[in-house]
């Protein structure tokens, strides 16, 4: 009998590893597709429209970012950190997430005038009117995305947000070709948030009940206060720089800006939320035993550095031949922004996961501490580019400084916490970093070719991805074989022989994890 318990928990604990590796697996998909599927449809969208198009939809999306914040933050996290989340949990933070969409969008919808007005974009109005609606289908998704993510069910997202992409990115491109300028965009962004919302529906079918507690509410934003007033804070930093750039400088400079930012976000963010979106859940399933997070922190930042850092730095060594291949040469002033970004977002992904890990011990507490402090930084930072300097770069120069001064902040509270500070973290992402270093040299070397622009391009992503993964293998790697050998595993496992579990009380049903 003293055996049986520990059987059915290492049977747990291997089917929880088989569903945390499917879904890295599904969530790699979803968002390796999407990046591929936006990046083609961005670049399309880049070469039929003007700069300027883009620095108005830059600005909408500075105050519908910054609103949907306040909508989604307080809740989506808690309702999966919560263990033992309901359905009353679930319709309970719905009803409040719509309703503070339906205040916040009455504040956009009466506030464009005055908005327009102040940075005399004439379309402003009437596009954030539009654009704002999307405030209603995020605060639903939100929940519905929370209830997927619990089960770690990432197939439903990937054909979700495939979905979306691909259909709002062909009415944006369509439009474009008619003729309807920054509409174009407006509808895009518009049209995915809702087929995003439509589709995980159907895939999921979670239906709200009429119930509200307000006893639950309390509860789950007794969690999540801090987490909101920490994303705000973030938030509000990177408005701010958007927001500066597009009333101080020339109207193009916000778009470069954005251009230069939008690569090395879409690789840093994605590749981050393929391991947070599925690692959340098993931080948080592990709270109570801070030695095995740290552990599991630790492979994550690994495996992450791992592909992270040739990827900004081969990005950043290729950035005036892919912006001119690809944008054409009305493009070309976002190149130095783009090779900037690529510092900071090397980065990020090592900061987010220690971020997750203590958010995920219930100490978001220190996670809003360690933001007020990031921030208070990061403006003076933004502060002093602004008044001494007089480029838009000197801003982005100030962000990446801020996102290197957050990392050692989040070092600092990750070793009281876990016991995993500044030498160790360094020390565990110091390989792909020198092996980023060689590869970004030889990818340097091959761009004097004699070749022509596209032909040369290619050559050096090939010689880039050639060379790294040669020094990976024949310098014998850590991170390398871990990741190799759990994915070897993976494939090879007949998981047909387990059932999905997440307690002892049956399969996940959205109510329990």
């Amino acid at each position: 009998m003293g055996a049986r318990p520990q059987k059915v928990t290492g049977y747990m604990d291997q089917t929880f590893r088989n569903k945390t590796i499917s879904g890295m697996i599904w969530k790699a998909l979803e968002s390796g597709g999407n990046q591929g599927i936006t990046i083609v449809i961005s670049i399309v969208l880049a070469r039929m429209l003007d700069p300027e198009n883009y620095t108005t939809l830059a600005l909408l999306m500075i105050f519908v970012t910054f609103a949907d914040v306040f909508v989604k933050r307080g809740f989506a996290t808690a309702l999966i950190q919560k263990k033992d989340a309901d359905n009353v949990d679930f319709s309970s933070a719905l009803w409040v997430m719509l309703a503070l969409a339906g205040a916040f969008y009455a504040l956009l919808f009466f506030g464009a005038p005055f908005i327009s007005g102040f940075y005399e974009e004439p379309l402003f109005t009437p596009a954030l009117r539009m654009v704002s609606l999307s405030l209603f289908f995020g605060a639903f998704t939100a929940v519905q995305g929370a209830i997927v993510q619990r089960k770690l069910e990432f197939r439903k997202f990937c054909m979700a947000t495939l979905g979306a992409t691909l259909i709002s990115g062909a009415v944006g491109i369509y439009m474009a070709y008619a003729g309807y300028g920054v509409w174009a965009l407006v509808v895009r962004q518009l049209l995915y948030s809702l087929i995003n919302m439509v589709l995980l529906w159907l895939l999921d079918r979670w239906k709200p009940s009429l119930v509200f507690s307000m006893e639950r509410v309390k509860s789950l934003f007794g969690f999540g206060w801090k987490l909101l007033a920490s994303s705000l804070l973030e938030s509000g930093y990177k408005s701010l720089s958007g927001l500066v750039i597009a009333k101080r400088y020339i109207g193009e400079s916000l778009a470069f800006y954005n251009r230069g930012r939008q690569f090395p976000s879409i690789i840093g963010e994605n590749l981050n939320s393929v391991a947070l979106a599925v690692l959340f859940p098993a931080y948080a399933r592990h709270q109570s035993d801070q030695t095995r997070v740290r552990e599991m922190v630790r492979k994550t930042n690994r495996s992450t550095s791992l592909m992270i850092f040739p990827m900004m730095a081969g990005l950043a060594a290729i950035a005036p031949l892919f912006i001119l291949v690809l944008f054409t040469e009305k493009w070309m002033p976002a190149v130095p922004f783009l090779q900037l970004f690529c510092i900071e977002f090397a980065f990020y992904p090592m900061e987010a996961t220690d971020l997750q890990a203590i958010n995920a011990i219930g100490r978001s507490d220190i996670y809003l501490r360690s933001e007020i402090i990031k921030k208070v930084f990061g403006i003076l930072a933004l502060a002093t580019s602004v008044f001494a300097f007089t480029t838009p770069l000197a801003i982005a120069g100030a962000v990446v400084l801020t996102e290197l001064f957050s990392v050692l902040v989040t070092m600092f509270y990750m070793k009281r916490l876990f016991n995993y500070g500044w030498g160790a973290q360094l020390w565990d992402i110091l390989p792909p970093i020198l092996l980023s270093a060689v590869m970004a040299a030889a990818v340097y070397a091959a761009s004097f070719l004699p070749v022509a622009d596209l032909l040369l391009l290619v050559i050096q992503i090939v010689c880039g991805v050639a060379v790294y993964l040669a020094l990976a293998v024949l310098l014998k790697l850590e991170s390398f074989q871990y990741l190799w050998r759990s994915m070897k595993e993976y494939l090879t496992k007949n998981r047909n022989k387990t059932e999905p579990m997440c307690g002892p009380d049956g399969p996940c049903d959205g109510t329990q994890v």
